[in-house]
């Protein structure tokens, strides 16, 4: 009883700690891939952070703390872009490498990233933000479109025409592997 309890008080300061250095280099890469910008992502980063520590008494204890704070990031992150160019909105994380690969795999490893980095570029906003939180976060299609007040479809369509045009810029990298 006494650790049901203790989930569904408020996250203390060393909870929030320790999310810190589990997470903050995964929600700063998010908010890069995001915003593409390395700024607004830091801004992205630090606003949700500060956004998560005022409205602590509001975690529901669904989640883990990380993953509350990981949508408190990417919710301002796409604030900061609405700002910076609301005529363009549309509405239709550390990254672990594997250290027992050989050079020749972390080469390609490093040109794969590089590749994506550059090819997100080309891709609307709600591309991006669709293939990155599906392909690279891992969330379900109905969370993103929860994220996004839209409808599972809309995200489908964004997902799919994100994956066509990255397979497209990218088909490169396929053949020099």
């Amino acid at each position: 009883m006494a650790e049901i309890l203790k989930r569904m008080e408020t996250p203390s300061e060393a909870d929030f700690h320790q999310a810190i250095n589990n997470r903050s280099a995964q929600w700063y890469s998010l908010c890069l891939k995001i915003t593409q910008d390395v700024h607004l992502a830091e801004d992205a980063v630090q606003d949700a952070l500060i956004s998560a520590w005022t409205k602590r008494d509001q975690f529901e204890h669904t989640a883990r703390l990380e993953t509350w704070i990981s949508r408190i990031a990417v919710n301002a992150a796409l604030q900061l872009l609405r700002k910076r160019h609301p005529e363009r909105w549309e509405v239709l994380e550390t990254e672990v490498r594997d250290t027992s690969a050989g050079p020749v795999e972390q080469r390609h490893a490093l040109e794969l990233d590089k590749g994506l980095g550059v090819a997100l570029k080309g891709l609307s906003e709600f591309e991006r933000l669709c293939f990155v939180l599906k392909h690279i976060q891992q969330w379900r299609l109905r969370e993103i479109a929860s994220l996004l007040d839209t409808n599972i479809g809309k995200i489908k369509q964004g997902v799919f025409r994100a994956t066509q045009k990255l397979r497209m810029s990218m088909i490169h990298l396929r053949s020099e592997a």
